[in-house]
């Protein structure tokens, strides 16, 4: 088996959209948790710079929304007078035995609690378009207050069918997601994974 390169796999992603019952809304199946594109985590830069590029194209017979989970986080608590509160914690953090921890411990708990109040889902659930193809991105950067498998599992419960590819700097597999292929996240099965590493 060989392994494509980044750009390989990136290429493939408009066929994709274009030819999977999922994009186009012939599938049957309202279990389709969306997709994961799962990539290394030296390609972000390539990733971003492909996802920026894509949103402009014309003629695709379809839209594209980003949503950038790290925005999203920022934008929620600047809106709730959060943001330098934050800082402030976080300096406090630096100097205290598990200070990190209770500030990654609190930071979660304030904007990913659970089904009923998820920041990231209630923000798309507002700004979607129908008919849309909606690209999650910033993981990667909102690493470590926001957990991928909750994020998809809310996903799935409030918004089953939209049509989603969350880009992923790390591995699915099927025992789970591993963001930057080294963190182990919990098991996570929905989502399939949208263009395959290896040929």
């Amino acid at each position: 088996m060989k392994e494509m390169d980044i750009n390989e796999r990136l290429n493939k992603i408009e066929d994709i959209i274009i030819n999977d019952p999922f994009f186009s809304g012939r599938s049957l199946s309202s279990g389709n948790g969306g997709y994961i594109f799962d990539y290394d985590p030296k390609d972000e830069l390539i990733v971003r710079d492909f996802v920026k590029n894509f949103k402009g194209k014309k003629g695709l017979g379809f839209d594209v929304q980003e949503f950038d989970l790290f925005e999203i986080m920022i934008d929620y608590l600047k809106s709730e007078n959060y943001l330098e509160e934050a800082f402030d914690i976080e300096e406090e953090c630096r100097t205290q035995d598990e200070g990190i921890d209770y500030m990654i411990r609190a930071m979660t708990d304030l904007v990913q609690s659970d089904s009923q109040n998820d920041v990231f889902v209630s923000r798309i659930k507002e700004e979607v378009v129908a008919g849309n193809v909606i690209f999650i991105t910033g993981v990667g950067k909102c690493h470590p207050f926001i957990r991928s498998h909750r994020i998809l599992n809310n996903f799935d419960s409030k918004l089953n069918g939209v049509k989603t590819i969350l880009f992923y700097p790390g591995e699915y597999k099927d025992d789970g997601l591993r963001l930057f292929g080294t963190i182990p996240s919990e098991n996570y099965y929905r989502s399939m994974r949208l263009v395959e590493r290896y040929v």
